[in-house]
This record gives C-alpha cells, sequence and structure tokens, in this order.
C-alpha cells in the first residue's frame, strides 16, 4: 500500500526540488500543500503520514505546523526542510517533534539515511503518484524567491553565531524596477536619514549590488551587537554587519548557481541609482529582490540584492526559462 506524504512549503520551486529528492521506486502518493493550513488538512484527511515542511511561510509558518500536530496529536512524522539553518531553529524544531532536519536545497542523499533510520522505504518498487503534478509549473520569481530564501538562511546563521541571538527572517520579495523607480527608493532612504551600504559583486555572467539599510538612530544597537568598541559612531560596526551579512548571502547564492563572485569593498550611498552605473543598461529593469533580518528588540536590516537584466538572462537560461517565463 502506498504511503501517503505531504511537501510543504510556499515555494512551488522547492516543492518540486523536494519531490525529485525522493528515492526512485518509493511507493508513495504525493499531496502538495502551499502553506501550514494546507498541509494541516491535508494531514487530518490521512493524506500525510510524513510531512516534509518548509519553516517560513506565509499564513502559518512550519513552527506553527509543528505546534498544531502536537497540540492535536495528528499522525504524522514531520521532516523539516528549511533554508534556515541557526542552531536555534534546529533545536526548536527537534523539540516540537520534527524528526530529522534537512537544509535547503535538498539532496537525496541526506533524505535516504532519514528515511531509511525509521524504516519509511519499504519495497523500493513503484513510481510516486502524486495528487497533485509533482513537476507543478512554477515562474522566474518563484525561482529567485527560493534562491533568496536559501541564500538568506545561510546569511542569517552567520549572523546569529556571531551576535548569539536568533535572528528573524522575511519571506523573500521579488519584483522588477525600472532604474527610475530604484532612483526614488534609494533617494527616500539616504533623506530619511537611515544609513545605507552597498557592496557590488559579479561572477560567471552575474553581476549586482547588495544592499543594507540600517535606521541611523540605532547605531548604538548595531555596535552593541557585533562587540565593537563602546564609543564608536557606527560605521564601523554596521560595515561588520554588511560584510557578515552580505559574504554569506552571495555565498549561499554562488552555491545554488555553481558559480564563485568576486565583491568590491562596502560603500556608503549618498544619494540615487547614480551610484550605480552598471546597473541601468539602457534604460533595463532590474530584478529586486528585498529580504529582512530582525534581531533582538525588533532591530531590522532591511537586504536589497540588484541584479541587471544580463544577470537576469543568464538566471532564465541556467534554469530553462524562456525570456517570458
Amino acid at each position: 500500500m502506498a504511503t501517503p506524504i505531504v511537501i510543504c512549503d510556499d515555494s512551488s520551486f522547492a516543492r518540486k526540488q523536494i519531490a525529485r529528492a525522493l528515492p526512485t521506486g518509493w511507493d508513495v502518493t504525493v499531496t502538495l500543500a502551499a502553506n501550514g493550513r494546507e498541509a494541516l488538512a491535508a494531514i487530518e484527511a490521512g493524506r500525510g503520514d510524513i510531512l516534509f515542511l518548509d519553516l517560513t511561510m506565509p499564513e502559518m509558518d512550519g513552527f506553527q505546523v509543528l505546534e498544531a500536530i502536537r497540540a492535536r496529536d495528528l499522525p504524522t512524522l514531520p521532516i523539516v526542510v528549511s533554508g534556515d539553518i541557526q542552531p536555534e531553529s534546529r533545536t526548536r524544531v527537534l523539540a516540537l517533534g520534527a524528526v530529522a532536519f534537512i537544509k535547503k536545497p535538498i539532496d537525496a542523499t541526506e533524505l535516504l539515511p532519514v528515511l531509511e533510520s525509521y524504516g519509511l522505504l519499504g519495497l523500493l518498487t513503484a513510481p510516486p503518484v502524486t495528487s497533485q503534478s509533482a513537476l507543478e509549473q512554477h515562474d522566474f520569481r518563484d525561482l529567485c524567491q527560493e534562491l533568496a530564501n536559501v541564500a538568506m538562511g545561510r546569511a542569517a546563521d552567520l549572523l546569529a553565531r556571531a551576535v548569539s541571538q536568533r535572528i528573524e527572517l522575511s519571506i523573500p520579495r521579488v519584483r522588477f524596477a525600472e532604474p527610475a523607480d530604484l532612483s526614488t527608493l534609494l533617494v527616500a532612504a539616504v533623506s530619511t536619514g537611515d544609513l545605507l551600504l552597498c557592496q557590488g559583486f559579479a561572477g560567471g555572467g552575474l553581476a549586482g549590488e547588495t544592499l543594507l539599510l540600517v535606521e541611523r538612530n540605532r547605531l548604538a544597537e548595531v555596535v552593541a551587537l557585533t562587540g565593537s568598541e563602546a564609543g564608536g559612531d557606527g560605521f564601523g560596526a554596521t560595515f561588520d554587519l554588511i560584510n557578515i551579512l552580505f559574504g554569506a548571502f552571495l555565498k549561499g547564492l554562488a552555491e545554488q548557481l555553481d558559480l564563485q563572485f568576486s565583491q568590491g569593498r562596502p560603500t556608503l550611498v549618498k544619494g540615487g541609482s547614480a551610484h550605480f552605473p552598471g546597473l541601468a543598461e539602457g534604460g533595463s529593469a532590474l530584478l529586486v529582490i528585498e529580504v529582512s533580518y530582525t534581531v533582538g528588540e525588533n532591530l531590522r536590516c532591511e537586504q536589497l540584492l540588484l541584479l541587471t537584466s544580463r544577470a537576469v538572462a543568464r538566471l532564465r537560461q541556467q534554469f530553462g526559462f524562456s525570456e517570458e517565463g
């Protein structure tokens, strides 16, 4: 008899990755869920003896799903598959009843021993049957969101270790912006008195800028978090912060793309998009990915990744998207 499993992730790209990582010939039926509420409904309907669960999701995140499974005593074995690899997150999900934690992007060689240890495989003789297509369509923005989600998790993990605090993560937002829109955004950020720093990167046909926005009136908190000397103006501490976040973020992104990036030096932004002359390629739209990290008492750092139109074309080609896909 086929084993019913649920794959729960707000990213169709991530759901597809998990479906592809399932052992060949494992006799299962697969139900796909885009959020925690859908996953719980599927489990209650008897379609989820095993649950593959993301953590950072809208409506109901993975932690809340695990709490609900415990509170309702639902019959499922949760396996967390997440880009949030902070030690505290791992410890928390295991305490809430997850039987394993696997970092994104999922690797079939990591999944197999987990399934074998719980005797879940049986005889590998049948192809999986899906109640929704495991090869569902996903769009280019969904791909970019998942790439950013994994990279953000790497950055948060490094930052959490540096400041000895858990980092709350946002769901990445992906959009296209005209150079004029970018200029307006940057000018507005600088005019509010916030501190805006940037760092360029390039490699393997990809080029762009990473930006970090920190409230200027909270620089003392940045100093305290990074362990900088008391009495500093906070600029040095913020440069330390950008090196942690952007270095880890770009490394996480590069690993997924099988690339290596060279990085420029962080600089302070004092104006609009004229600060980034290489980004506006003939007025072409830029890809903007926004993420945020919240540390301690609501100290929020906004991070933007800006990719050129050529970089976007390179990503589309690598992942088999058409120009309109």
